[in-house]
This record gives structure tokens, C-alpha cells and sequence, in this order.
């Protein structure tokens, strides 16, 4: 069976976009709070239920999304990975606890029977506080839900960390070149050695990576952006959330409408506009379509 040739786009085990992921986990969540109905939204309709939850959870999984955008570039690879996860849940939910204290307005509870709901009704910031305290539990439940398939596929690493560049040159140059090494060390160490080391591509998901080499695919957590500067010799980043290596690009096609790069294991990854003129200088000029290699076979699935 060979690999089934696809848009690289950032995938969750090569199954579907984690934004689609956490579509997914909205609606089973909002279904399975509707059915349960919690005291929160007791008293209400089955549609008034429904949207009261799609509303809570929808705004929760955005949130914590942009949280990603935002910590991307942190290096939460540095911590373990469900710590890392947590960190970007509870923030998430800094950002989310106004969205659901508005919320909250249009769904007035009918009883204020305990004391944290005595304490929302003393001012906007208590109630947005109480809101935090109230709904980071499901997001945490809902964020690794998310990433479920990634820490229960996790493959065994010999480094969880990022390494720490010794500073031992006067020469900014060695400095440069001695990161990068350590970088595309720190980077090989974090793949199962049942892969090897060819890599195909490299697409990022948010937070993650995911990895192609000849062998297979597996996910990461890191930066693209911090890899690829250490993969700048065997290859180029072609979008923001996809790098190629240039020995296994098959050609390249670049139109008006869309351009990409087809590779030795059938993906099709996408080329940015910004990345085009870049792309066609290194590998030449071509209206429509540039062949940069012997034709090969893409493999195909059954």
C-alpha cells in the first residue's frame, strides 16, 4: 500500500486539521452537556440547552486556538508536553471568561443559591472571575480531547527538551553555525528511530509538527520556523506551515490560482504567494509548470 497523495496542510495524524478536530469535539461536548444537562443550564429548553452549550464550549475551543497562535513561538516544547497543554488551556481561558460572562447576560441563572454565585452578583470583574473559575475544568477536558490521538500516539523520545546552545565562541559566526547544529541534533533525537532520518516534509498545526520522511509520519511538538533555519541546507520553507526538502520535490507547479510542490511520496505541498518568487528563482522560470527531477512514481493508495 503506498501513501495516499493529499494537500499538506497541517494535519492531525494525517487524519484531519485540528481545527477540525476541535470542531468535532464542540459538537460531541454541546450534544453531551444537552443530554446531561448540568445545574448551569437546568430550566432550559432542549434548543435553548443546545446553544447555551455550543456557545460555552465553541468559545472555549476558539480561545484556547488563539492561545495556541499566541504561544507558538514560546517553546512550550521545553515543558512536558500535557503541561504545555494545560498552560495553553488556562490561558485560553483568560481569554474566554469575558466571552462567557456576555453569555451569562443572555442566559441569567434562575437561583443564586451558593457562594460563588453571590460573588458574581457583586460587580463585572467578580463575575468574570467566577466565569474562570467556573468553566476552565471543561476546557481543559475539552483541549485534551483534542490532542487525545497525540498523547496516546506519542512516540518514545530520547530528549523532551530543547537543548541549551553552549556559549563557548567569540566568533558570531561559529556561534550561528553551532546553534544550528544543535538545533537539527535536538531535532533528529525528537523522531522515532523507526523513521529514520530522510526527511520528505514538514508541516506545522498549530503547536505541532508534522513529520514525513521516507519511512512514515509522526508528530512533534515545536516551531516550524526554529527547525527550518537548521534545515536550511537540505531544504526551504515554502509557506509558513510547510518545509520541503529539495531532494525529494518532484516538480513544481505554479499558476495563477494556486501553486505547490509535488513530492517523492505523492504530497502536495502548498506554496505561499510570498514564497513563489523565491521557489522560481532556485529552481527556474516557468509559466505553469517547473520540473526539477526525473519523473517519479507517485505512490497511490488501493
Amino acid at each position: 500500500m503506498g501513501i495516499k497523495k493529499m494537500l499538506l496542510n497541517g494535519t492531525v495524524l494525517g487524519a484531519a486539521p485540528i481545527r477540525t478536530s476541535m470542531l468535532l469535539v464542540a459538537v460531541l461536548l454541546s450534544l453531551l452537556f444537552t443530554l446531561v444537562e448540568p445545574r448551569i443550564s437546568a430550566g432550559l429548553g432542549l434548543f435553548a440547552r443546545f446553544s447555551f452549550w455550543v456557545l460555552h464550549i465553541g468559545i472555549g475551543l476558539l480561545a484556547i486556538l488563539l492561545a495556541s497562535y499566541c504561544l507558538r513561538f514560546w517553546r512550550l516544547a521545553k515543558l512536558p508536553t500535557v503541561v504545555s497543554l494545560g498552560i495553553t488551556g488556562i490561558i485560553g481561558s483568560v481569554m474566554a471568561a469575558p466571552f462567557y460572562w456576555a453569555v451569562e447576560l443572555l442566559y441569567p441563572p434562575e437561583l443564586i443559591d451558593d457562594g460563588l454565585d453571590m460573588f458574581a452578583a457583586q460587580g463585572w470583574w467578580q463575575a468574570i472571575l467566577v466565569e474562570f473559575v467556573n468553566v476552565t475544568p471543561i476546557m481543559l477536558i475539552s483541549w485534551y480531547a483534542v490532542n487525545l490521538p497525540y498523547l496516546l500516539n506519542k512516540p518514545s523520545l530520547l530528549n523532551e527538551t530543547e537543548p541549551d546552545i553552549p556559549d563557548n565562541s567569540d566568533n558570531e559566526f561559529e556561534k550561528e553555525a553551532q546553534e544550528r547544529k544543535q538545533r537539527l541534533e535536538h531535532f533528529y533525537e525528537r523522531l522515532p528511530e523507526v523513521l529514520g532520518r530522510d526527511i520528505i516534509a514538514i508541516s506545522s498545526d498549530l503547536h505541532y509538527l508534522n513529520v514525513y520522511t521516507t519511512l512514515g509520519k509522526t508528530m512533534i511538538l515545536g516551531s516550524l520556523k526554529y527547525y527550518a533555519e537548521a534545515l536550511a541546507e537540505c531544504g526551504m520553507q515554502v509557506h509558513r506551515a510547510n518545509w520541503v526538502a529539495k531532494k525529494h520535490i518532484v516538480k513544481v507547479h505554479i499558476t495563477t490560482t494556486d501553486a505547490y510542490c509535488v513530492m517523492t511520496n505523492g504530497l502536495k505541498v502548498a506554496i505561499s504567494r510570498n514564497k513563489r518568487k523565491e521557489v522560481k528563482q532556485y529552481f527556474g522560470q516557468s509559466v505553469c509548470t517547473i520540473a526539477v527531477a526525473a519523473p517519479v512514481s507517485l505512490h497511490r493508495v488501493k
